[in-house]
């Protein structure tokens, strides 16, 4: 099982993909998509089963991520489930709209 859920947007992957191994070389177990959605498994479902069995989701904060329904939707399910959010943000941006409400009480990391 995974500690942290990493949700970003697909402009983004590189970036995310090395926090996911800065993180997995500090002992921390990530849980990523495309990289940890077993074969066969409906997409959307093995991000909801992942983001109830996680303990945290990080969220990879840049402009695309801002406007990402998808990322909308996966910080929706962490908050709802519970789950801390901590944002680190790649770029110089703002949340907008539903993204700054599930978020605005986070520490932030600039990275």
């Amino acid at each position: 099982m995974a500690d942290v859920f990493v949700s970003y947007a697909s402009a983004d992957r590189d970036v995310a993909f090395r926090i996911v191994a800065y993180l997995e070389e500090q002992g921390i177990r990530c849980w990523v998509a495309p990289r940890d959605v077993g074969p066969g498994v409906e997409y959307g479902q093995a991000i909801i089963d992942a983001i109830g069995e996680v303990r945290a989701l990080v969220l990879v904060l840049s402009d695309q991520s801002n406007e990402s329904q998808f990322v909308r939707k996966e910080v929706e399910r962490a908050v709802s489930k519970t789950k801390p959010v901590l944002p680190v943000r790649i770029r110089e941006v703002t949340p907008s709209g539903a993204l700054e409400f599930y978020i605005s009480s986070a520490q932030w990391v600039d990275a």
